[in-house]
């Protein structure tokens, strides 16, 4: 057996074994009853063990660095893979076994302790799991290390090449825009309109949205859709894609835009290329190109006035009861109604990457020692005042909101703001190569759609960081005025 050839089959058999831990998540979240959660948390921890254990195998490691010098200035596919995995192996030798298997305890305990803490208001309840993580955060931050900035080594477990410094420079730029364009939208019927929140019954909710995710192109043959505390989506391989939407909601606009969201990142693992499984170049380029899809579907898609008739009409026909929406504008105006909201997953376009630089900027200070643990609600309520001139009515919609800190995915935050950026680069970029764009998503439309995020996003995998892959499409550098002018012609004109 070649070299090469050792080194893919070792690689396929760490992915194969992590998507046994991405199944045990998903049906940690959906499926499993609660009093079985000291047992899963138990299977992880081996699970995580064996997988590290795997990444540490010194006769892999040796393989890849005999083949990482014979690929010297080489562009192919098996140069990329050697590269790409090379660095991830050399990370993964920094962390010990024993570290990856106390992070999985304590975030598994974690998460099942975050939910009865969000269910019953209770921060105190949560405060000694999250304490605990964040030691592990910055233990795990020595053992990477970094050169510049101890954030950098969390960035870059979401967004490789991505550094502390450009993402506060491109945050702080934007920050104050938002700030200014939010007082001009508040004068527009955008937000002064009052906004008709409509519940449906759960089999309702279940129909309309798979009806959604069907027109624009999911395939259910390799996909299913789930209930669970905080949407979310999950993929083990390119046959097999995952997601949710809320099992409590009281708004059916806000799961069939979750839907969406979730489905859009659904169809970016779905097209991953398969022959290449277990290798860099059939894994998400990265975490903000990763939302940087599931935004585009969610927002530049969903939310677009080509699209409104295609969900009046769905919900139309899916809903037992007739809809709150006088017309097809209304119904528009609703989905792209600005709420200074305290829930991010349910924030408008103008004011979630707000939540999510707050989030940026408390785990900058956690992590420097500014902020300690216990005064995370606190100065959480001044940040949104800041921000959005509001203050949550409790922790449950205010620091216990999300999922994040609870799994141990500090540094992750950031993702959703520069996805947010980057889904516009994307529609930006499509409409010069899809000149009639507009008529396929007023049509329904959308392969080509879907053609062309196979081409330039999903083939590439890993091969290319985040803004490099939308540097090549956009024929530039992305800035943080990309998103802003998209915001200002939507929302002011």
């Amino acid at each position: 057996m070649s070299t090469y050839k050792q080194v893919l089959d070792h690689a396929r058999t760490i992915r194969t074994l992590q998507s046994v831990d991405d199944l045990m998540s998903w049906d940690q979240e959906t499926m499993m009853p609660p009093a079985a959660n000291e047992h899963r948390t138990a299977q992880k921890v081996l699970l995580s063990g064996l997988i590290h254990d795997k990444k540490l195998d010194l006769a892999f490691f040796k393989n890849l660095e005999t083949l990482l010098e014979t690929h010297k200035d080489d562009s192919s596919d098996e140069a990329t893979i050697i590269n790409r995995l090379h660095r991830d192996i050399q990370k993964a030798r920094k962390l010990p076994i024993a570290f990856v298997e106390r992070m999985t305890e304590a975030t598994s305990s974690g998460v099942n302790v975050w939910q009865q803490a969000r269910a019953t208001d209770n921060w105190e309840l949560f405060l000694p799991y999250f304490k605990n993580i964040l030691d592990l955060t910055r233990e795990k931050i020595d053992l990477l290390r970094y050169e510049e900035h101890p954030y950098d080594a969390l960035l870059d477990e979401f967004d490789p090449g991505m550094t502390t410094a450009r993402t506060q420079s491109l945050l702080s730029a934007l920050k104050p825009k938002l700030v200014s364009l939010l007082k001009e939208v508040k004068k527009t019927p955008f937000f002064t309109a009052p906004y008709k929140t409509f519940a449906a019954p759960h089999q309702d909710e279940m129909r309309a949205c798979k009806e959604l995710v069907t027109l624009v192109g999911l395939d259910w043959k390799r996909a299913r859709m789930d209930r669970s505390t905080h949407p979310f989506s999950s993929s083990g391989h390119p046959t097999d894609g995952r997601f949710t939407i809320r099992k409590k909601s009281d708004d059916i606009l806000d799961q069939a835009t979750a839907a969406l969201h979730e489905a859009g990142h659904a169809m970016y693992d779905l097209g991953l290329q398969a022959s290449f499984y277990g290798t860099p170049l059939a894994e998400p380029a990265s975490f903000s190109i990763h939302e940087s899809q599931s935004r585009f579907w969610e927002t530049l898609i969903g939310k677009s006035k080509l699209f409104v008739p295609h969900i009046f009409s769905v919900l139309g026909k899916s809903l037992s009861q007739p809809l709150p929406y006088d017309s097809e504008e209304d119904l528009y105006n609703q989905l792209n109604h600005v709420a200074c909201s305290p829930i991010r997953v349910e924030a408008d376009e103008v004011t979630y990457p707000l939540h999510v630089i707050l989030r940026f900027e408390i785990e900058l200070e956690l992590l420097a020692g500014d902020l300690a643990p216990k005064e995370v609600p606190e100065r959480w309520n001044a940040g949104m005042q800041e921000l959005l001139g509001i203050t949550p009515k409790n922790n449950s919609e205010g620091c216990l909101q999300d999922i994040h800190w609870s799994i141990g995915s500090f540094g992750y935050f950031p993702s959703y703001a520069l996805g947010s950026l980057f889904s516009t680069c994307w529609y930006t970029a499509m409409k010069k190569s899809l000149p009639n764009l507009e008529e396929l998503i007023k049509g329904g439309t959308f392969s080509p759609i879907k053609s062309w995020l196979q081409e330039n996003v999903w083939n590439h995998g890993r091969r290319f960081y985040s803004h490099d892959l939308v540097a090549r499409s956009l024929g530039r550098e992305p800035t943080e005025d990309d998103y802003i002018s998209y915001l200002r012609e939507k929302y002011v004109g």
